[in-house]
């Protein structure tokens, strides 16, 4: 009995010690298994540190700054730049800001500014007249951008006077000189703009058809904002400003105050603005080398010459939606200006050509120093 006893309890513990082994064979196995999922997880890790690199390309547009070549916040720059970037954070949903900080600030951050298209510039003709005239130093040259889309011309591009001046257009300020050979007119323009060259324009005019005994007697008061020239005017440094339909017809309307009071004297876009009885240069008889003087001012995106092609090819594609909102249109037609959508691919090589094309006006044209007041 003891003898069975004793066998049957040597048995037991066999059988005990097998499952034993065959418990930790499974331990090891699982153990195994974790270890398997440590080197997936190895993997997983440095997939993710590949997908976080390829993230940091990745264009972010929850955030775009827009820098705008003028320190103003009433010019016709900024209205078109608040009115396109508007619509475009619906379109792109991204956020965005504008800021007024000025032409050559705006070219230095856009220099300065990453791929990502977290900045870019939205400017209008200056940017390349700039160029052209010297404001600007040449490194700030269209080819050495990415040009964006051009969104909508101001055609409002104007000059006006005070609401009580001896002339009610540009080419009866001429008149009136020649006819009052003591008096002078100074006009207040910024240094290699769109104001610049219409009024260059002016003066070769006066100079050809009255001769140097009128055109010397046109001087410049050269300063910066649209607030800036409309001061220029208000105080008595200027007798006749370069604005915009848009900008200033809040001091043409009845019931201003005569010591604010504004009048227009001409725009140089082809054709009269609806709504507003201003000549354009082309009426009154103005030209440049024997042709009628035209020039729309246009408003237009540049991004860094590096910026990611994913995010010019969304900005491209998302001012192309923004054009065609009714809502957009009539925001613009608020303030006088026009939808006038060339995109990208487009943009760069007519904005090239018009530059090229303005060159023998600039040639011509007198060294703002020379006759400013």
């Amino acid at each position: 009995m003891k003898k069975l006893l004793m066998f049957l309890m040597v048995a037991f513990l066999g059988i005990v010690l097998v499952a034993c082994g065959s418990g930790s064979e499974s331990e090891d196995t699982s153990g195994e298994d974790t270890s398997g999922d440590e080197t997936s997880g190895e993997d997983t890790t440095e997939t993710n540190e590949e997908e976080g690199g390829g993230e940091e390309t990745t264009v972010d547009l929850n955030r775009m700054r827009v820098v705008i070549g003028s320190s103003s916040t009433g010019g016709d720059t900024y209205q078109n730049a608040d009115a396109v970037t508007r619509y475009l954070e619906d379109e792109m949903d991204t956020n965005t800001k504008v800021d007024a900080v000025g032409a050559l600030r705006a070219f230095d951050e856009l220099g300065q500014a990453k791929d990502d298209g977290s900045t870019v510039m939205f400017f209008h003709d200056m940017a390349y007249l700039g160029v052209e005239y010297g404001s600007f130093d040449e490194d700030q040259a269209l080819e050495n951008w990415t040009v964006g889309p051009i969104v909508a011309t101001n055609p409002g591009n104007a000059f006006l006077t005070s609401g009580d001046a001896p002339y009610d257009t540009m080419a009866e300020s001429a008149e009136w000189l020649e006819e009052n050979p003591d008096e002078t007119v100074t006009v207040a323009v910024e240094a290699g703009g769109t104001s610049e060259v219409s009024f260059d324009a002016y003066y070769l005019w006066v100079k050809q058809e009255f001769g140097e005994e009128v055109s010397d007697r046109i001087h410049t008061y050269v300063t910066g904002s649209q607030e800036d020239k409309n001061q220029a005017l208000w105080d008595g440094n200027a007798d006749v400003i370069h604005g915009s339909i848009g900008a200033n017809e809040q001091y043409t309307e009845d019931g201003v105050e005569d010591k604010i009071k504004m009048k227009f004297l001409g725009i140089t876009a082809s054709e009269r603005v609806e709504g507003y009885d201003v000549p354009t240069f082309d009426e009154q008889g103005i030209t440049v080398d024997g042709e009628s003087f035209t020039f729309d001012k246009e408003f237009f995106f540049l991004m860094p010459a590096d910026v990611n092609s994913s995010f010019a090819t969304n900005l491209d594609n998302a001012v192309a939606e923004v054009v065609e909102n009714p809502d957009y249109e009539e925001d613009l037609n608020t303030n006088t200006y026009v939808v006038n959508h060339k995109p990208a691919e487009e943009a760069k090589e007519y904005l090239l050509e018009k530059r090229e094309e303005i060159q023998s006006l600039i040639e011509q044209s007198p060294d703002l120093d020379d006759i400013s007041k």
